[in-house]
């Protein structure tokens, strides 16, 4: 076909779109209004959201029904965005029995971070096939307004937790169940989305607390230097109009169509009234809309801890050498569509950013990585707190501090690269952007891979793991992978005496 003939069927493909876009959207909208002006949709969601308090996410009956749930006391001085009052957060703790495994002894105690917009139900199914298949004791809570957990005080602020807020909340939770535990090993955590960004925030203010670092496709720093303003308005906005909609049902009704093909993956611990219910509370909307900020904070905090090493630092052949290095493996499995068989694959996605991986045996790699490596923050001293690594909307001013990651003056903020070195690192990373090209732009994909790659570089054991037919939004759905892998962790860091 002539090239004049491949554009013609190229503008008829998107004309087609953008018809059934609009056909699409004038549908919902009358539909929309139909429901809505009769008094339907706002009846259906009143009875539903009193039902939620009653039974579904009542404290009471979560507790009474889930005996490894506990809710707790956390002192105001912890969060700052607490407004100095003590809260509650809801903690799941399981436990293995006897009849699960001989090994438990032996194994790191593994905790979720929660990603943005999420809670401890969403990983709820790993968490169980982790203690049941291997016997971990895993630990999973709700933040302060997640979930489960405490909303904001009545007279709360409107001042985002920081990097630092979110870190300390993680300590004292870690420090409770070690005293249940009656252990001091070192954890693995296992962090999806937002939650590796927790992760590592948790890790420059509070270091040799982490074995093993498990990184679920975090979000690289570098997506927020680059759109950081239009993530934040972007952010808000959804979560303002949702707020503002709640009363009529259509939060609801989207939550229940997007999780529809998620709910079998996640396990049966929670009902699907649980998981819609705790999302169309009045506390979701408020503090997913606050931690976007939150995320952009542990970002900031975590560049300053790579220093010269993190991805924003570096010129424009280092992102491309460390963009370009190959993954230790590429995977085709979607645990969410019934495809369970594990094909390990030479496959790339669309979005990568050259035809050919590189390795580490190769000439310009080697070298690249000797000189790379010595870039490396040795010691505290060596930590910038007070230079801004996000594209923040009122810089130089923090919108959550004076300090990067809102920590206080007096604060120490220990490098990662000296803590890489003994941990074990694996990395999930999802590459499938279809649909995404407009907001995560090449340069923020080819920061992703770069990130990847910086952590494993610094990483005593680290390995790269590559979906390219899976998206952010479905890589936590992998429930398999992630419990292997896990394992696969732990068997590494008795291995290596962590």
């Amino acid at each position: 076909m002539t090239p004049a003939g491949n554009h013609f069927r190229v503008l008829l493909f998107v004309l087609i779109k953008i018809i059934f876009g609009l056909l699409f959207g004038l549908a919902f909208l009358i539909l929309f209004l139909i429901v809505t002006l009769t008094g339907i949709g706002p009846l259906i969601e009143f009875y539903l959201s009193t039902l939620d308090e009653k039974e579904a996410i009542n404290h009471n009956v979560i507790l009474q029904t889930h005996p490894e749930m506990f809710l707790l006391d956390i002192p105001g001085h912890i969060n700052k965005a607490s407004g100095g009052i003590a809260y509650r957060i809801m903690v799941r703790l399981t436990k293995p029995t006897s009849d699960d495994t001989n090994n438990a002894d032996k194994l790191p105690p593994v905790i979720f971070p929660g990603g943005l917009a999420s809670n401890l139900m969403t990983m709820s199914r790993h968490q169980d096939e982790l203690t049941k298949q291997h016997g971990f004791t895993v630990v999973n809570f709700d933040r302060l307004g997640v979930g489960l957990s405490d909303p904001y005080p009545a007279s709360f602020n409107q001042q985002p937790p920081s990097a630092a807020d979110v870190a300390r909340e993680m300590q004292f939770v870690m420090s409770h169940c070690e005293r249940i535990l009656h252990t001091k090993k070192k954890w693995i955590c296992v962090g999806g989305s937002m939650g590796a960004n927790v992760a590592t925030a948790f890790m420059t203010l509070y270091p040799n607390r982490i074995g093993g670092f498990f990184n679920l496709d975090g979000l690289p720093h570098a997506f927020l230097q680059i759109q950081c303003k239009k993530f934040l308005r972007d952010g808000r906005i959804i979560m303002n109009v949702m707020r503002r909609l709640r009363w009529t049902g259509f939060p609801r009704l989207a939550f229940r169509l997007a999780l529809q093909s998620s709910l079998p993956v996640m396990g049966g611990a929670f009902t699907t009234q649980q998981f819609i219910g705790v999302m169309c509370r009045d506390q979701f909307f408020v503090t997913t809309g606050l931690e976007y900020t939150t995320l952009m904070s542990c970002c900031d905090l975590e560049v300053a801890a790579w220093g010269k090493q993190a991805t924003v630092a570096i010129d424009d052949e280092s992102l491309r050498l460390l963009a370009l290095l190959a993954p230790d493996e590429s995977v085709i499995v979607n645990e969410g569509k019934g495809i369970m068989h594990r094909n390990v694959t030479s496959e790339r996605s669309k979005s990568e950013l050259e035809s050919k991986y590189l390795t580490r045996s190769d000439d310009d790699f080697m070298a690249f990585e000797e000189n790379f490596c010595l870039m490396a923050l040795k010691s505290p001293a060596d930590v910038d707190k007070i230079q801004t690594h996000c594209n923040w909307p009122t810089p130089p001013k923090h919108p959550v501090g004076n300090f990067v990651g809102g920590v206080e003056s007096d604060t120490t903020i220990y490098p990662l690269a000296p803590q890489f070195q003994k941990l074990v690192v694996r990395i999930m990373c999802a590459r499938d952007y279809a649909g995404l090209e407009r907001d995560y732009t090449q340069e923020a994909r080819n920061h992703a891979a770069a990130r990847c790659t910086l952590q494993k570089l610094m990483s005593g054991n680290g390995k790269v793991y590559y979906y390219p037919r899976l998206s952010h939004l479905n890589l936590w759905q992998q429930v398999s992978e992630v419990v292997a892998i896990t394992f696969e962790m732990s068997t590494a860091m008795q291995d290596q005496e962590i």
